[in-house]
C-alpha cells in the first residue's frame, strides 16, 4: 500500500467519525448521557484515546527511523500511522463542533412554564419517583427570563439564594437547587442553577451544574 494512498485514512476516518460522533450526541440529545451505551462509550475512551496516542508515537518514531536510516517505511507503521492520524483528526473535529454548538438544557426542561408559586414550594425540588421535579420541568422558561434582571428582581422571582458552600469557588452570586441529577447513568448527585451578576448587580450568565 502506498503511503500516499488515502484509502486507509478515509476508511478509518469514517469509522472514527461515527465513534467520536457521540460527543455531538451528548450535546444535541442530553438524555444520551443517561443510557448504558453512553456509559460504556465513556469507559471505552479510557482505552481508545491512549491507544491512538501510542499508535501516533510509534508511527512517528518509525517514520523518523526510516527517514534517517534511508530505508522504506514498513507496511505496519504506515497502516498504524493512518489509523492514528484519522482517529485524532476525527476526535478533534467532533470535539470542536460539539463546543461550537449551543448549550442545551437537561431533558424535560421545557415541559412547563414558570410559575412562581410552584417554584417557591419547598417540595418543588424534591425527588419524584419515575419523573423529574417541577423546578426541572420549568427550567427552560426560568432561564429565558433571567437576562435584564438585577439581584432584587431575580430573588423576587426565584426566592432568596441558598446559603450553601456549593460552587463558592466558581464565583457564582445566586444558587438554587432544581432537583436530582438528570441525564446520567448513575444519577447520584443534585442539580443546581447558578447565576452570576455583573459589577452593577445585573444578570451576567447562568449555568446548570451537578455537585
Amino acid at each position: 500500500m502506498s503511503i500516499s494512498s488515502p484509502r486507509v485514512f478515509w476508511f478509518s476516518f469514517a469509522s472514527f467519525s461515527v465513534y467520536f460522533g457521540a460527543f455531538l450526541a451528548q450535546k444535541i440529545f442530553p438524555s444520551f448521557d443517561g443510557t448504558a451505551f453512553a456509559f460504556f462509550w465513556t469507559l471505552s475512551l479510557l482505552v481508545s484515546v491512549p491507544l491512538l496516542v501510542l499508535f501516533a508515537l510509534w508511527a512517528a518514531i518509525a517514520l523518523a527511523g526510516a527517514h534517517f536510516g534511508n530505508k522504506p517505511l514498513g507496511a505496519w507503521p504506515r497502516v498504524i500511522g493512518y489509523i492514528a492520524l484519522s482517529g485524532i483528526a476525527a476526535s478533534t473535529i467532533s470535539i470542536v463542533i460539539s463546543n461550537l454548538l449551543p448549550a442545551t438544557l437537561p431533558s424535560g426542561s421545557y415541559e412547563r412554564p414558570f410559575d412562581r408559586g410552584t417554584w417557591a414550594d419547598p417540595a418543588s425540588a424534591n425527588y419524584v419517583e419515575g419523573d423529574i421535579t417541577p423546578r426541572q420541568k420549568m427550567l427552560a422558561d426560568v432561564v429565558s427570563k433571567l437576562p435584564g434582571k438585577n439581584r432584587s428582581t431575580l430573588e423576587a422571582m426565584l426566592g432568596s439564594s441558598l446559603e450553601t458552600g456549593y460552587f463558592k469557588d466558581s464565583g457564582r452570586d445566586l444558587i438554587y437547587v432544581t432537583g436530582p441529577q438528570r441525564d446520567s447513568f448513575f444519577a447520584i448527585d443534585s442539580e443546581w442553577l447558578l447565576i452570576w451578576l455583573d459589577e452593577r448587580g445585573n444578570y451576567k450568565r447562568h449555568a446548570i451544574f451537578t455537585d
